[in-house]
């Protein structure tokens, strides 16, 4: 058992350490339990008494004052460590309020112990310490720490602590956590948060998106969200099913929400968006996550997000899941909603909105054309009856305007035939007589052409007859007996045939010739050749 030296004032912080009483002893000591790490009691821990053990030089240096076989010794580490102790409780009596950032973060056996750091803009290191929270206010503390903020103690959190200073012996300096401000580390939050909706509102980023007012209707949207996430389940529930009855087209890009890699992740998903969006335009970019802490919702706190979105040439809708705190892209977006079901519930009541309406007014369009082809069929009705009683009375009235018309026209004409049947018939005189004295002379033409076809036969006949006389005569004068008569001498083969040539007539061996009063056989003879040959030159 480890007694404690507790003043009464002191004894609720050390109870609220753990503590205990011993009745018998009339003093706090330390549980079993807690003896591993006594560094939260060190306070209280009896010290040693070393008034005795050393003394300094003339410098004021101490020197050692124990002597060992004769040698001079220090005093032992133990009772320096607990003159460290001494001087801490002496210089920080009490509890202080400290900023530091949690760097690093464990819990074992119900105590939770914790690595604090101060570190510059830059990001270098000014101090380290560690600190613990007992497991006897840890879970008061960080109770208290949830429910204010919102989400667990995590490393990266900057906080406002009361820590007590306690120096122990074996363990070293640490700081003992006595009490949490959860408003501070939001304040932090908020500080930056607004620092980045200045500066969004100083680059005229900050109300840019809301200039796209939601459509009527949507027929093309994209969703960022983190991938098999809740929220995205309840909001694909319905999606689906207006995708799948081809009301509405749905592209999906996935990124982390929390942690480091949110600003990497959704600015790549975010130009991934932009590059379809230029080729393939969408209604609208739906920004949804589902529900989470407070702080987990710090990431979303980005500049570079929030630009990129505030510069999104169509309307921005949020549904992070969260219906108090907003986020700055819940800030700057066209319409921000509580939670992913709400958003898919807002698209699909303007979907069946834009049907309904789209369905009333074709309602309203086919009764409106009924009534007015309704309208127009009794304007056309009484057009009808309106143009058959003026065409009746138009012809009623132009009857009346022609009847003296057609009269004069009767007259007119009636003299007009008289006229031209005068004419005709004189014409038709004219004609007879032109016609009778042609006829007299064609008659008189005609009798004498007669005359000349009866006798021009006749007279052609008398001298062809003639001619042919004279034709036949001349023939009959022109035969072998004429010739003979005439002096000439005709020679014939055996065959009684003329000859006609000198060559026919060496190749016969007996010829006849005949004359006028009679014919003489011959043979010719060797030299006809030579005879042949005389005669030709005779002849030529």
């Amino acid at each position: 058992m480890i007694l404690l030296d507790v003043p009464f004032s002191e004894k609720d912080a050390a109870k609220s350490l753990g503590a205990r009483w011993n009745p018998s002893e009339k003093k706090w000591y330390i549980p079993e339990n807690l003896q591993e790490d006594t560094s939260a009691f060190q306070k209280w821990l009896p010290g040693l008494d070393t008034s005795d053990n050393s003394i300094s030089d003339e410098q004021g240096l101490p020197q050692a004052n124990t002597q060992q076989n004769g040698k001079q010794v220090g005093i032992p580490l133990s009772s320096l460590m607990n003159q460290v102790q001494q001087a801490i409780r002496g210089g920080i009596p009490g509890a202080v309020w400290v900023v530091a950032e949690v760097a690093n973060l464990n819990e074992r056996r119900g105590h939770l112990y914790l690595e604090l750091a101060e570190t510059q803009d830059s990001g270098q290191q000014l101090a380290n310490c560690r600190a613990m929270i007992w497991q006897s206010t840890a879970g008061r503390l960080l109770e208290k720490f949830t429910s204010q903020t919102g989400s667990e103690m995590a490393i990266g959190q900057k906080l406002l602590l009361l820590v007590e200073p306690t120096f122990h012996e074996k363990f070293g300096f640490s700081l003992v956590i006595q009490d949490i401000d959860p408003s501070f580390t939001l304040g932090e939050l908020e500080a930056k948060v607004q620092a980045i909706r200045q500066q969004l509102i100083d680059e005229k980023l900050y109300d840019l998106n809301k200039q796209y007012s939601l459509p009527n209707d949507f027929f093309r949207l994209a969703v960022i969200a983190p991938p098999e996430a809740a929220g995205l389940g309840d909001f694909r529930a319905d999606a689906d099913l207006l995708s799948d009855a081809g009301l509405c087209e749905f592209k999906y890009f996935y990124s982390a929400f929390q942690g480091d890699k949110v600003e990497f992740e959704m600015s790549a998903a975010i130009a991934a968006f932009q590059a379809i969006h230029a080729s393939i335009p969408f209604d609208a970019l739906i920004i949804i996550r589902g529900g989470g802490a407070k702080l987990d919702l710090q990431p979303l706190n980005n500049y570079i997000l929030a630009k990129a979105l505030a510069e999104v040439k169509i309307p921005v809708m949020t549904g992070i899941g969260h219906e108090r705190d907003l986020t700055l892209l819940d800030e700057i977006s066209a319409a921000k909603f509580d939670t992913p079901s709400k958003v898919i519930w807002a698209v699909a009541n303007a979907i069946f909105s834009a049907g309904q309406n789209a369905q009333g007014h074709w309602h309203y369009i086919v009764q409106a054309s009924q009534l007015h082809i309704q309208k127009q069929k009794q304007i056309v009705g009484d057009f009808n009856t309106s143009i058959v009683e003026n065409s009746q009375k138009s012809i009623q009235k132009e009857q009346l305007l022609l009847g003296p018309i057609f009269t004069k026209i009767e007259h007119l004409s009636q003299r007009i035939v008289q006229e031209h049947k005068s004419h005709l018939k004189q014409l038709n005189e004219t004609v007879q007589l032109q016609t009778q004295s042609q006829l007299n002379i064609k008659k008189e033409q005609l009798n004498q052409l007669y005359k000349v076809v009866c006798e021009q036969p006749s007279r052609i006949l008398t001298v062809a007859k003639s001619q042919l006389k004279q034709s036949i005569g001349f023939v009959l004068s022109s035969g072998p007996k004429t010739q003979l008569n005439r002096g000439f001498a005709m020679i014939t083969n055996s065959k009684n045939l003329p000859i006609t040539s000198v060559k026919d007539f060496a190749k016969q061996d007996q010829v006849s010739i005949k004359f006028k009063d009679g014919s003489i056989n011959a043979s010719p003879i060797q030299n006809t050749t030579t005879l042949i040959s005389n005669d030709r030159n005779e002849n030529e």
